[in-house]
C-alpha cells in the first residue's frame, strides 16, 4: 500500500500527522527569537599589550612586530592586522570561518607565552581575548539633565549601568562621553620652583602619607577587634593640607603649590545627544543573544524601574534602537507571507474555479510553513531576514505539489473515474513520480548552499535549510493530507454557473492557442533551438552590464558620520567642527535624532569624531536613506578644516560599513604613506569613486626631548628622573586612590598633573625642575633640548607589512570600483608594494568563486537526481534546457529594474535552477507515460503538454505572486529581499513561457534521434 493510499483509507492518521507538524510549529513560533541576520560566529582573536610611555614607533618595533611574527605560524589564519598607538599594541588575528574560535584562542595564547621574555621589561603582560564581532551596541540611551557632568557620570555608572547589565543576554554596557570622577591635583610650576619642590617629592608624599594598611586584630581573652589602619584622606580639603616637604623648620603643604579639585578625568572624551551634553549608555549583547528580546526588556525596565527612580531634573531617552528596523522588517515580511498566501489562493481559485479546491490547496501552506518553522526551532535559528525570506518563497513553492496532485485528481474525477476514493488514489499515484522528482530537484539545488564557504555560505545556510525542509514537508503533505482531503471534500459539479464557463472558455482558448504553438514548434524544432540559443547568447550583454555588488544598499533608517580633524588638533577644535556637523543634522526635518561623540573606542583619538544618526520613520519622509546620505555628504564637504563622511552602518558590528575597503601594503612606512597619497589622488579623480578616507596619518606634531646625557651625569640626574618629571606634569600620573566617608562603594583615582595652561608650548617645558645629586634644583633645559618633529599617530600593519587602509562609498558598482582600484594601483605602486582588498570588496571576489561552486555542484546533483528518477542519461538534459532560459529572465529583470547582481540576487538565480526544472519534469513525465501506453513521440507530446499547461501556469504564477510584494519594494527589508524576488520572477516568466515550447522541441529532437540511432544500431538484450 502506497503512502497516498494509506492516507486516503486512514484519514484520521493523515490528519493527525499534519496536526503534529502544526502543533510543533505553533510552539516553535512562540519560542523563537527575532534578529536582523542569522547569528554568525567569526573566529577573531586579539592580543593587546600596554607599554607605558611608548611612542608608536617603539611599540611597533618592540611589541607588535614580535607578537605578529610569533602568532603568524598558527594554522588557519586568514588575515593579521595590527595597530601601534602611543603606549598600546593591538594585534587582531582573523581566522578562516571553519576554525573553532576556542581552539584559535588557545593556540594564540600558547604562541604569545613563548615570546614574553622578548618583550620590553616594562611592558605589561599581553592580554589575549576572543573578539565579539557583533559586540557593537544594539541600543544607545542618553542620560541628560540639569546636573554636572560628574553627577551624570556617577549616576550612569553606579546605578543605570548596573541595572542594565543584569538583563539576560546583555554582555556589557558601554559608556560614551564618560569621564569618571577624579581627585585632581593641579600643580603650579612657578610656585613649585619658588618653594623648591620637585615631582618626585610630591609622588613620595602620596606614597607615604596617603596609604592604607591591614592592621590585623587586637585579641583579648574572649574577644577580638579589627585594627583599622586607614591613613588615607577622605576629603579634598583635608588632602590639600597634606605635608609634602619641610624647609627650615616650616612645612610645605600641597595647597601651597597646587589646587586640589574634586573633578573629572582628563578631557579627552565627550558626547552629545541632539546637541545637548549627555552620557551615552550602549547596550552590547552577547554572541547569539536575541536583539529584540533584549531591547524589549531594556524598555520594560526603563518604564517600570529606572525612569521612575530618576532624580528630579534628569531624563533618560532612547537615542538609537536596532530593534526598530528589525521589527519593521519582520512585520513587512510577515505581511508579505500573508499577502503571498492570499495571492496564491486567488491563482488556484481562478484556475480550478472551486472554493473547495482552493481551500484544500490553501491548507497545505500553513501546514508546510509551520513544519519548516519547527525545523528552524530545533536548528536553533531565529526569525530573521533570511529565514523569513525562505518562508516567503515557500508560500509559492509548497502549493506546487498540492496543485499538481489536486489538479490530476480533479481531472480523473471529471474525465476518468467519478468515484472520489478511487479517483484520488489513481490521480495521486499517477503524479507520485513527478512530484517526488520535482521535490528532490529543489533539495539538490540547496544542498550545495549548505556547504558553501565564506560569509555568503554562513548567511544562506539557514535559508537553504528552511527551504529544503519546507519542500520536503510540502511533499509529505501533498502525499498524505491533500489526497485525503480530495477524496472526502473535492466536488466535481456536472453543472456550472456562467462565471465558471467564462473562465473555462478562456482556459480552453489558451489551450487551443498553446496546441497551435506546440505544433509549430514541433514542426520547426531546429529554428526554435537556434532562436533560443541566440537569445541566451544575447543575454550575456546584460550579464556584463548589470552592476555587481556584495550586498544591495539598504534603507535602515540610520547611518553614521565619521569626522577627522588634522593631526595635532585638540578636542576643542574637533568639538567645534563636530558642532558644525550637528548643525547640518539639526536643520533636516528627516532626522529624528543624532548621538555625537569624540574619543570613543580604545584609542580615543581627540582629532576624530563620530555621529550616529537616526532618521524619522520611513512613512514620514519622502527621500530614501541613500538619497539623504548623498545630500549630507555634499554638505559635509563644505565644512573647512576637516574631512567628514556619511556612511551606512556596518552589517557586522565592530567594523566599518564602507563597501569599498582596501589597503596599500609595503615594508617601508614612509614609502607606504607617500604611495598611498598618490593613489588616493589618482582614485579620487575617477568619476563615481567619491572621496576616500585614508587612516594612515604620519604628520602628528611631536616634541622630542633630547637628553644631554653627559651634562645630566655630571649633575647627578638620570634619564628616569627627567622622564618621570615630564610624564607626570604633561601626561598625568595616578598617584593614589580615594573614597568618600561614608563611601558610595566606589574608589577614584588621585591624579597628579600640571594645571591647565601651564604646559602649552615647547618653551613651557623649561619651567620644569629636577633635583641634582647635590640637592640643587636644575632647570630641564639645562640637560635637554626640545625639538619639534612630525611622526605617526598610529602605525597600522596588514599581514605583517605596513599598511594604509582606505574606506570609500563609491557611486560605481562595487566590482567596477574594485577593478579601478587594482588598475590604478598597478600604475602607481612599484615592485614590493601591493593593494589588498578588504571587507565587502574582498568578500565579493570570494563570493564569485563560492557561487560558481554552488552552481556547478547544483547542476551536477540535479542531473544525478533526474537521471535516477527517469532512469535515463539523456532526459535530464531535456529538463535542464529550461535553466539557461531562466537565467535570461533573471538577469534582464535585474538590469531593467536597476538592481545589481549581489549575494541575494545570486541566490535567486540559483533557486531558479530548481524551480524551473519542476515545470519541465511535469511535461516530460506525462509524455513518458503517454509513450508507455504506445503513443509516438510527437503524438505523446501533443497530448501530454496541453494537459500539463494549467499546472505549469498555476505553479509558476503562485511563485511569482508570492514574491510580488517583496519585488515591489513594499516595507522594510525590501532593499535586500527585492533583488532576489525580482531575479526569481523574471526567470520564472521567461522560463515558463519558453519551457512550454522549447522543452517539447528538444524532447522531440533528441528522442527521435535516439530512436533512429537505436533502429540503426540495435542493442543486444
Amino acid at each position: 500500500m502506497t503512502l497516498p493510499e494509506l492516507s486516503i483509507r486512514r484519514h484520521v492518521l493523515a490528519l493527525m500527522l499534519s496536526l503534529v507538524l502544526v502543533l510543533f510549529g505553533l510552539v516553535a513560533y512562540e519560542r523563537m527569537g527575532v534578529d536582523q541576520f542569522p547569528d554568525i560566529d567569526f573566529p577573531v582573536v586579539s592580543v593587546t599589550t600596554t607599554l607605558p610611555g611608548g611612542n608608536p614607533g617603539v611599540v611597533d618595533s618592540s611589541v607588535t612586530n614580535v607578537i605578529e611574527t610569533q602568532v603568524n605560524s598558527v594554522p588557519g589564519i586568514d588575515r593579521i592586522e595590527s595597530s601601534s598607538s602611543p603606549g598600546v599594541s593591538v594585534v587582531t588575528i582573523q581566522f578562516d570561518l571553519s576554525k573553532d574560535v576556542d581552539v584559535a584562542f588557545n593556540e594564540v595564547q600558547s604562541k604569545v607565552n613563548q615570546v614574553l621574555d622578548q618583550l620590553p621589561e616594562d611592558a605589561e603582560p599581553p592580554v589575549v581575548g576572543k573578539v565579539e564581532t557583533g559586540a557593537s551596541p544594539v541600543m544607545w540611551l542618553s542620560l541628560q539633565g540639569d546636573r554636572t557632568q560628574q553627577q551624570l557620570n556617577r549616576y550612569a555608572n553606579t546605578v543605570i549601568k548596573k541595572q542594565l547589565e543584569t538583563i539576560n543576554g546583555v554582555g556589557r554596557v558601554r559608556l560614551g562621553g564618560r569621564r569618571d570622577r577624579t581627585i585632581r591635583v593641579n600643580l603650579d610650576l612657578d610656585r613649585m620652583a619658588a618653594l623648591d619642590v620637585t615631582v618626585p617629592e610630591v609622588v613620595n608624599a602620596f606614597d607615604t602619607e596617603h596609604v592604607q594598611f591591614p592592621g590585623g586584630f587586637l585579641v583579648s581573652e574572649r574577644s577580638e577587634s579589627l585594627l583599622k589602619l586607614d591613613m588615607e584622606y577622605h576629603d579634598p580639603d583635608e588632602l590639600a593640607k597634606m605635608v609634602v616637604a619641610s624647609r627650615e623648620g616650616g612645612n610645605i603643604r600641597l595647597s601651597d603649590f597646587a589646587e586640589v579639585e574634586d573633578g573629572l578625568e582628563d578631557y579627552r572624551e565627550l558626547a552629545r545627544y541632539r546637541g545637548e551634553s549627555t552620557v551615552g549608555l550602549g547596550v552590547v549583547k552577547i554572541a547569539g543573544a536575541n536583539t529584540v528580546a533584549i531591547t524589549d526588556e531594556v524598555k520594560r525596565r526603563l518604564d517600570e524601574e529606572i525612569v521612575p527612580q530618576l532624580p528630579a531634573g534628569m531624563k533618560l531617552t532612547v537615542s538609537s534602537d536596532d530593534s526598530l528596523y528589525i521589527m519593521e522588517m519582520i512585520h513587512a515580511l510577515e505581511e508579505h507571507v500573508v499577502l503571498g498566501t492570499l495571492l496564491a489562493a486567488i491563482v488556484v481559485l481562478l484556475f480550478l474555479k472551486s472554493l473547495r479546491s482552493t481551500a484544500i490547496i490553501a491548507v497545505a501552506i500553513p501546514v508546510s510553513l509551520l513544519g519548516a518553522i519547527a525545523v528552524m526551532y530545533f536548528a536553533d535559528y531565529t526569525f530573521n531576514n533570511l529565514t523569513l525570506l525562505a518562508l516567503l518563497l515557500l508560500v509559492g513553492v509548497v502549493v506546487d505539489d498540492a496543485i499538481v496532485v489536486l489538479e490530476n485528481i480533479y481531472r480523473h474525477r471529471e474525465q476518468l473515474e467519478p468515484h472520489p476514493i478511487r479517483a484520488a488514489i489513481a490521480g495521486t499515484n499517477q503524479v507520485v513520480f513527478a512530484v517526488l522528482a520535482a521535490t528532490l530537484t529543489l533539495v539538490a539545488i540547496f544542498a550545495p548552499v549548505i556547504f558553501m564557504g565564506g560569509i555568503i555560505g554562513r548567511f544562506f545556510e539557514s535559508f537553504a535549510v528552511v527551504v529544503t525542509f519546507g519542500v520536503l514537508v510540502s511533499w509529505f503533505v501533498s502525499m498524505t493530507l491533500t489526497p485525503m482531503l480530495c477524496s472526502r471534500f473535492l466536488s466535481v459539479e456536472p453543472r456550472h454557473n456562467r462565471l465558471w464557463h467564462l473562465f473555462e472558455n478562456a482556459f480552453q482558448a489558451l489551450e487551443r492557442l498553446y496546441r497551435g504553438l506546440l505544433g509549430a514548434a514541433l514542426g520547426h524544432r531546429w529554428k526554435v533551438i537556434a532562436l533560443v540559443a541566440a537569445m541566451v547568447g544575447g543575454s550575456t550583454w546584460f550579464f556584463a552590464d548589470v552592476g555587481k555588488t556584495f550586498t544591495p544598499e539598504e534603507d535602515q533608517g540610520a547611518f553614521m558620520i565619521i569626522l577627522r580633524a588634522p593631526l595635532g588638533s585638540n578636542i576643542d577644535y574637533t568639538d567645534e567642527k563636530l558642532r558644525e556637523v550637528e548643525s547640518i543634522l539639526a536643520a533636516r526635518d528627516d532626522v529624528y535624532g543624532y548621538f555625537a561623540a569624540i574619543g570613543l573606542g580604545d584609542q580615543g583619538q581627540v582629532n576624530q569624531g563620530l555621529a550616529f544618526v537616526r532618521l524619522v520613520d520611513r512613512a514620514e519622509r519622502e527621500r530614501s536613506q541613500q538619497a539623504i546620505v548623498a545630500e549630507v555628504n555634499r554638505e559635509l564637504r563644505e565644512i573647512p578644516g576637516v574631512r567628514a563622511f556619511a556612511r551606512k552602518q556596518p552589517m557586522i558590528g565592530g567594523q566599518r560599513g564602507d563597501p569599498l575597503q582596501f589597503a596599500v601594503r609595503g615594508n617601508d612606512l614612509d614609502e607606504v604613506g607617500r604611495l598611498s597619497g598618490e593613489l588616493q589622488e589618482r582614485l579620487e579623480a575617477i568619476d563615481g569613486m567619491g572621496r576616500l578616507d585614508r587612516e594612515l596619518e604620519l604628520d602628528l606634531p611631536q616634541v622630542d626631548v633630547e637628553l644631554d646625557r653627559g651634562r645630566a651625569a655630571q649633575l647627578g640626574i638620570s634619564a628616569a628622573d627627567v622622564a618621570m618629571a615630564v610624564n607626570t606634569l604633561a601626561g598625568g600620573l595616578d598617584v593614589g586612590r580615594y573614597n568618600d566617608v561614608p563611601s558610595d562603594g566606589e574608589r577614584y583615582d588621585v591624579r597628579l598633573k600640571a594645571a591647565d595652561g601651564e604646559l602649552a608650548t615647547p618653551a613651557d617645558l623649561r619651567r620644569i625642575y629636577v633635583r641634582g645629586s647635590g640637592g640643587e634644583p636644575v632647570r630641564l633645559d639645562t640637560v635637554a633640548d626640545f625639538r619639534e618633529i612630525l611622526g605617526p599617530a598610529v602605525i597600522t600593519r596588514v599581514d605583517l607589512q605596513y599598511g594604509a587602509k582606505f574606506y570609500g562609498d563609491p557611486d560605481l558598482p562595487l566590482a567596477e570600483a574594485a577593478q579601478q582600484v587594482e588598475e590604478a594601483a598597478a600604475k602607481t605602486l612599484p615592485a614590493g608594494y601591493s593593494v589588498t582588498l578588504m571587507g565587502e570588496a574582498e568578500e565579493f571576489e570570494k563570493t564569485a568563486g563560492y557561487m560558481g561552486f554552488a552552481f556547478l555542484m547544483a547542476i551536477a546533483l540535479l542531473y544525478m537526481v533526474l537521471s535516477s528518477q527517469f532512469n535515463s542519461f539523456l532526459q535530464p538534459f531535456i529538463i535542464m534546457v529550461a535553466q539557461p532560459l531562466a537565467m535570461i529572465g533573471g538577469v534582464i529583470a535585474l538590469w531593467v529594474t536597476g538592481n545589481t547582481l549581489n549575494i541575494f540576487s545570486m541566490i535567486g538565480l540559483l533557486l531558479l535552477l530548481g524551480l524551473v526544472a519542476k515545470n519541465s519534469i511535469l511535461l516530460v513525465d506525462l509524455t513518458n507515460q503517454a509513450r508507455a501506453e504506445g503513443k509516438g513521440i510527437d503524438e505523446a507530446l501533443r497530448e501530454a503538454c496541453p494537459i500539463r499547461l494549467r499546472p505549469v501556469l498555476m505553479t509558476s504564477l503562485t511563485v511569482i505572486l508570492a514574491l510580488l510584494p517583496a519585488a515591489l519594494g513594499l516595507g522594510a527589508g525590501a532593499d535586500t529581499n527585492g533583488p532576489l524576488a525580482i531575479a526569481v520572477i523574471g526567470g520564472m516568466i521567461t522560463a515558463t513561457l519558453l519551457t512550454l515550447v522549447v522543452v517539447p522541441a528538444v524532447y522531440s529532437l533528441l528522442e527521435n534521434g535516439l530512436q533512429r540511432w537505436q533502429s540503426h544500431y540495435p542493442t543486444s538484450e
